[in-house]
């Protein structure tokens, strides 16, 4: 049995830090130490990599949007199928 002794943790507690916040900043260390592996290796100039860098972001932010307008468009359709599917009552004449 424990007694009221054993069962404090007096551990210190290791995650102050959120996984997805730490993965998060990890990936951005890791993606940063590539690049300048690379500006330096392959001795690619400044303007050569900032460009590199805006076209990578226009490019997932036209994907981001993209996406966004297929799932707006595909939920729409569904909603006016339904819409259109659906029984209006009693629409015959009497």
């Amino acid at each position: 049995m424990k007694n009221s002794d054993q069962t404090s943790d007096t551990r210190p507690r290791r995650r102050r830090i959120p996984f997805l916040l730490r993965a998060t900043f990890a990936g951005l260390a890791i993606a940063l130490t590539s690049l300048w592996a690379l500006t330096v290796s392959y001795d690619i100039s400044r303007e050569e990599l900032i460009g590199f860098l805006i076209g990578s972001v226009l490019l997932l932010l036209g994907v981001l949007i993209s996406a966004a307008l297929l799932v707006t468009g595909i939920k729409l359709l569904g909603f006016l199928f339904s819409r259109i599917k659906r029984p209006t009552g009693d629409s015959e004449p009497d």
